[in-house]
């Protein structure tokens, strides 16, 4: 609610957005500084105001999706808004007012990402984030969401069938394909870039048998309790057995070789440039381990600092991009009612329920053996995890959720030489979910379409599972991706990808935000076990 003040009521007006503030429960640090941020911005603003023509100014203190923000508006004609206040009479001796002046500026510039400034109509406007909320990504993803729900009902059964196609093909569908490919691009060079920085930072092989031994064990053991959980879901629920539906396509596919040894022998690439137009994350990681090892061997400080800041480079465009996830998930779910239905939830509720218990399944897992391996409160892991499971979810991205996976690791007492190494790696190679949706997946087909699978199919299918899992592309329907190798190998008809694809559009938020916490799970028992964890800052609220 916007409360206006006359020209001469300056202490009115901080006094009043005081109020605004503890009224909102702030912490006492959250309110100070936001005191100071408020002060210092209207007073700014009161030294250039302008009241022939307005003889009052307005303040709006309001919570908007869990931030708390704060908007002056004074009239007056544009100035260089740097956060000075220029005010004279503060102290009585001049060297003191200069060093107070100077602190306060200091401190009002480190806030300064929380304040914007605006000039239009004669009006001088300042805007504060008193408080940014971890959850109000989340937020306005649901409400996108929602949102979504309602236009691609209307769409889908109100409006003309070429107005929704029209809709769909050159709204839609561009705005999350642009999204996707920005991600896409993101990808390799933040994977690329954080190894080789982390490589030569830890001193090649002798930190790397260190840092990475225990790490990778983690990794393997997290693929393979994903994989456990599905099979014994599987046998618990058996979703889709007895439904027995008739094949309506004869379409096949060419199966891959998937042995051991050959994808040993693919991990080098034939030429650097190969794995970066083919996105091959596998060969782009082991390009950057022989990258970093060579900085680190030959001590080139300049490539260090390259690639380092070049890391910081691409993480931040990842971090513009996610800027537009609302309208994403508006225009991901309004796609997917207007061409499939909003039937296709209900048909494959059995599947999904499953999928989503067995992410449920894992989380409770992760949390136990975060108290029983490393003796460390699961609750507090999950507290310091919020702002990477809200982007998590709002994404559907590991990658895009990769900055605020190092920030929690830090948050939680993590050696940043080992999280900023295991967040960018693990986001390849340790999909702990992808398992699970490979193994409920295909065995749900079996029993949609009748087909039986002996024991000894199904050990071969885990091997097959556990490798795929490792290629697996960290996006959005990337899961998808490999399940027709899968559906040929159990003997089950391609036409089920078109209904694993609705699948995983449904799942991907809890899977996505899975995966994440499994990645920082595996890394916060690795640094336990190494001495590389804070255990006090952990602790800290």
């Amino acid at each position: 609610m916007t409360q206006k003040f006359q020209a001469d009521e300056l202490s009115k007006a901080l006094e009043y957005t005081s109020s605004c503030l503890e009224e909102m429960k702030l912490s006492a640090k959250d309110r100070v500084r936001s005191e100071l941020m408020c002060e210092e911005a209207l007073v700014s603003l009161m030294n250039h105001a302008d009241f022939t023509k307005r003889s009052t100014f307005s303040v709006n203190v309001r919570k908007f999706f869990g931030d708390v923000v704060i908007d002056f508006a004074v009239p007056g004609e544009e100035f260089e808004f740097s956060g000075g206040t220029g005010i004279q009479s503060l102290k009585d001796d001049d060297d003191l007012q200069e060093s107070y002046e100077a602190i306060r500026n200091i401190v009002l510039r480190s806030f300064s990402g929380n304040i914007r400034y605006k000039h239009s109509g004669n009006l001088n406007t300042v805007r504060i984030k008193a408080v940014r909320s971890n959850y109000s990504g989340l937020y306005k993803t649901l409400a996108a969401l929602f949102l979504a729900v309602v236009a691609g009902v209307i769409l889908r059964n109100f409006a003309p069938t070429n107005v929704s196609i029209f809709v769909n093909n050159n709204i839609l569908d561009p705005i999350r394909t642009v999204f996707l490919n920005g991600l896409k691009m993101c990808a390799v060079p933040i994977v690329f870039f954080s190894v080789v920085s982390c490589i030569a930072d830890m001193g090649g092989l002798s930190g790397m048998k260190k840092t990475g031994g225990r790490l990778f064990r983690y990794f393997a053991a997290s693929q393979i309790l994903g994989l456990t959980v599905g099979l014994c879901l599987m046998y618990i629920f058996r979703p889709g057995e007895g439904v027995n539906i008739p094949v309506t396509s004869g379409e096949t596919v060419q199966t891959q070789s998937l042995s051991f040894i050959g994808m040993l022998t693919n991990l080098v690439a034939g030429n650097v440039i190969r794995p970066f137009l083919d996105g091959d994350m596998l060969q782009i990681m082991v390009l950057a381990f022989f990258v970093g090892l060579a900085i680190s061997l030959t001590d080139a400080k300049i490539l260090r600092k390259v690639s380092s800041e070049l890391n910081v480079v691409f993480m931040k465009i990842t971090e513009i991009f996610l800027y537009l996830t609302p309208l994403v998930m508006f225009c991901s779910a309004a796609s997917m009612i207007i061409t499939a239905g909003a039937g296709t939830l209900v048909s494959a509720a059995g599947i999904t329920l499953t999928l989503i218990f067995g992410h449920v399944v894992i989380l409770v897992l992760l949390c136990m053996a975060v108290k029983f391996r490393a003796n460390l409160n699961p609750f507090m892991m999950l507290r310091k995890s919020a702002p990477m499971l809200a982007t998590a979810f709002s994404t559907c991205s590991s990658i895009a959720a990769i900055p605020d996976s190092m920030k929690c690791s830090d948050a939680m007492g993590i050696s940043p030489s080992l999280y900023s190494f295991s967040v960018p790696v693990g986001v390849s190679v340790s999909k702990i979910t992808t398992p699970l949706f490979y193994a409920v997946t295909v065995l749900s087909a079996a029993n949609l379409y009748g087909v039986n699978i002996t024991p000894s199919a199904i050990i071969q299918l885990s091997v097959t599972i556990l490798l795929l899992a490792v290629t697996t592309p960290s996006m959005p329907g990337g899961g998808v991706i490999s399940l027709s190798v899968l559906l040929s190998q159990a003997g089950c008809p391609l036409e089920f990808v078109g209904i694993a694809l609705s699948l995983e559009m449904i799942i991907d938020f809890t899977a996505t935000m899975t995966i994440c916490q499994g990645n920082l799970v595996c890394t916060l028992l690795a640094a336990a076990d190494d001495n590389l964890l804070d255990r006090e800052k952990y602790n800290r609220p």
